[in-house]
Parts: structure tokens; C-alpha cells; sequence
């Protein structure tokens, strides 16, 4: 959808799959090195194609100080009409509403039509009006997307402060979408194209033209996406492309990773508080042995207080009475926790397993514990990782 926010509102609430675009308020940056014979040409061409409808055509032109003149020159053999400051004031009456939009009724509309109806005199082969302005916002009407042959003027004293005007007209109702740069200087102009909050940066061709792909050949399209800037899905040029639906269907190329999980150990109570616990059943994790893991846990319960249960009698043997039973030896001091007892690593990559396998050490992982491909591949051709579940 493109046309206007009434138009991108009516398309998302309709329910259906829609692409929703935004305005367009394109400077147009003359740098000192620029051909300005053809910077301004490119200019008015833009701006005059379609009466300035595009919402990517020059909204403003912005020159460095040492070129205004030549510029101005330029402009008026170009049939550019620069207005005084209380034509200024009588066009912005007239072409911004009170909601600093354009005019429906003015916009599309040639030069000459627009100034007529501003009581402004103008030589009938008028192509554009220019605007010179001192800033960017509300207490400048004439610096929002006009939609129609009528453009502001900026000078700036060199590329930097070029770029930060270029960056307060897009703010000003232009975010993500279109501004072009006239030069030679090939530093400014990647600057430019890395700094200015536009997906679509035009290098000398006009902004109209360049944008929907008539002489840059980008995707042609009328509907440009202004991306995240914008409050858009997209910054592409809308294309075919983006109406395709298309199926896959895919191979496995590499095995998924599989993750043992271990059963835990079930310990079985009497119902007294301090009963002797029963023979778990272990089920041992991936590179830990049965014996070992039932030695671990054994180590674990002696430390809470709990002996070790006596062994089974075997089967046609009468087990001794209680008072006939040898007294247990007193448990033995408990001594330090095992060292796999520690808390599962967050995060592995292949690193962290080349140092364990130096180290001779196992890494403890658990069930949110984030393992690279390259790590997991790794930690199993060594078997370095010890999973944490096993612990009560």
C-alpha cells in the first residue's frame, strides 16, 4: 500500500497480507565537488517529473557555500523561480494545511498552477519554486514532503554540516526512505551512505529516477519501503518478489545434535523421617560409569546424614536378628564434594573445549546451557562433556 497513511491503515486492517510504505521528504545534497551543471539538472528533472508526485522526487536542496551562486545560476536557466520571503510566506499559507501536510488540492499540480493560486507572479515557463529556509519543523512550512514542483534551500558551510541538515529533513517526515548526493568526492559520499537514516541514497542521477530503479537498477517499484526507520517491514523496493510464496523442501545436510538425558536417582523412604533410604536405581549420564555415578551418590546421601543401606541376603538365607547383627561401624567423616557437583556452564564454544581437553578436565552442561556445532562436535570426539542432571 502506498499513497498516504489513510491509504497503509486501510490495507493493514483489511485483514489480509498486505506490504504498508511510508512519506518520503528527500534532501538533495550539492557537495563542493560536484558538477553542478548536471547536479541541477538532475535536480529539476526529478522534481518536475510527474509534478513532483513521487514521494522520493527532491523535497530540498541543500549546497555547500561555495557553490550558491553558480547554483542559483543554474536553477533559474533551468526555469526555476526563487521566491522572496513574503512569497515564502503567502506559498506556505496556501500549499501546508494546519496538520502540516501538503494541500491535496495543490499537489501534482505544475508550478505556475501553485503560484497563481498564491497570488505570486511568475514567468509562464516557471518549471519550480524554490524556498530559501533557515531550519527544519513546524515553524518552517515549507519544509515538509510538498508533493509538487516546490523545493527549499539550505546552504551549509561543508559536507558535515551538510550531513546533519540531510538528517533533519529526513527526521522531519522522511525517515528510511530517499535523498540523493551530487559530488566527486567518493569519502563523502560513502559517509553519506553510511550515516543518513535513508535506504535508498541516490549518487548523481536524480532521487525520482534513481529510486524506483530507472537509472541505478534497483528493483523498479513505486512502492518503496522505508524499513525499521520508517515503522516498515521492509526497505526494499516492492517488487513481484515480495508477493511470491514460496515452498521448500529440504534434505537433512547434518545431523541434529542429540542431548543424553539422564535419569535421576530415586531414593526410595520409610515412612520415619530419618529412615534408611533404598538401593536407587542408576542410570549412568554420557561419560560417567554406572559404578562410579552410584559411588558418587553414596558419597552424597553419607553427607546428609544417611548410611548406606545393607546389602540384599541371598535367596535361602535367614537374615540375622537385629540383636544378633554386628553394630555398624561409625560412618566415616564425610569428605569434600565431588568436584563434577558444580554449576552447568552457561556457554561453550569450541575454545572453552580445546582448553578442558588441555586441562584434562570435563565441562558440565546442562539443559539450558548453550553449546555451539563446533563445540558439541568437538566435546564428543573427546568426550569432555559431563551433564548436570544427575545431581538430586
Amino acid at each position: 500500500a502506498t499513497g498516504g497513511m489513510g491509504l497503509v491503515r486501510a490495507a493493514y486492517s483489511a485483514g489480509k497480507p498486505a506490504y504498508g510504505v511510508g512519506p518520503g521528504n528527500a534532501p538533495a545534497y550539492i557537495e563542493r565537488t560536484a558538477d553542478v551543471v548536471k547536479a541541477v539538472r538532475d535536480i529539476v528533472t526529478g522534481k518536475t517529473f510527474d509534478n513532483g508526485l513521487l514521494c522520493s522526487s527532491e523535497n530540498s536542496v541543500v549546497v555547500d557555500a561555495p557553490l550558491v551562486d553558480e547554483v542559483k545560476r543554474r536553477f533559474v536557466a533551468e526555469g526555476a523561480h526563487f521566491l522572496y520571503p513574503s512569497e515564502i510566506e503567502k506559498l506556505g499559507r496556501i500549499l501546508v494545511t494546519a496538520q502540516r501536510l501538503p494541500n491535496p488540492a495543490l499537489v501534482g499540480k505544475p508550478a505556475t498552477y501553485i503560484a497563481e493560486q498564491a497570488g505570486i507572479a511568475v514567468d509562464p515557463e516557471t518549471r519550480v519554486l524554490i524556498a530559501e529556509l533557515a531550519g527544519v519543523g513546524r515553524d518552517y512550512p515549507l519544509s515538509i514532503e510538498k508533493l509538487c514542483p516546490v523545493l527549499s534551500f539550505y546552504v551549509v558551510s561543508d559536507w558535515k554540516e551538510g550531513c546533519e541538515r540531510c538528517k533533519q529533513i529526513l527526521r522531519y517526515g522522511g525517515m528510511g526512505h530517499t535523498m540523493s548526493i551530487h559530488s566527486r568526492n567518493e569519502d563523502v559520499i560513502l559517509q553519506f551512505g553510511l550515516k543518513k537514516p535513508a535506504f535508498r541514497i541516490v549518487v548523481n542521477t536524480p532521487a525520482t529516477l534513481g529510486s524506483i530503479g530507472l537509472t541505478t537498477s534497483l528493483d523498479p517499484s513505486m512502492t518503496l519501503g522505508c524499513g525499521g526507520w520508517g515503522g516498515n517491514i521492509t526497505s526494499d523496493n516492492i517488487s513481484p518478489r515480495h508477493l511470491l510464496n514460496i515452498k521448500r523442501l529440504a534434505w537433512e545436510t547434518s545431523p541434529a545434535p542429540v542431548s543424553a538425558r539422564s535419569e535421576r536417582a530415586t531414593v526410595g523412604r520409610a515412612e520415619g523421617p530419618m529412615s534408611l533410604p533404598k538401593t536407587a536405581a542408576v542410570v549412568a549420564p554420557a561419560g560417567i560409569a554406572a559404578a562410579s555415578l552410584a559411588r558418587r551418590i553414596d558419597q552424597f546421601l553419607a553427607s546428609r546424614g544417611y548410611a548406606a543401606p545393607a546389602p540384599e541376603a541371598p535367596k535361602g538365607v535367614t537374615a540375622p536378628m537385629p540383636e544378633q547383627a554386628a553394630k555398624p561401624e561409625p560412618a566415616a567423616k564425610p569428605g569434600p564434594a565431588p568436584a563434577i557437583v558444580q554449576k552447568a556452564a552457561e556457554f561453550v564454544c569450541e575454545e572453552d573445549v580445546r582448553q578442558a581437553v588441555r586441562q584434562g578436565r570435563k565441562i558440565v552442561i546442562g539443559e539450558r546451557t548453550i553449546v555451539t556445532p563446533a563445540a558439541r562436535d568437538l566435546g564428543e570426539q573427546h568426550r569432555a562433556f559431563v551433564q548436570a542432571d544427575w545431581r538430586p
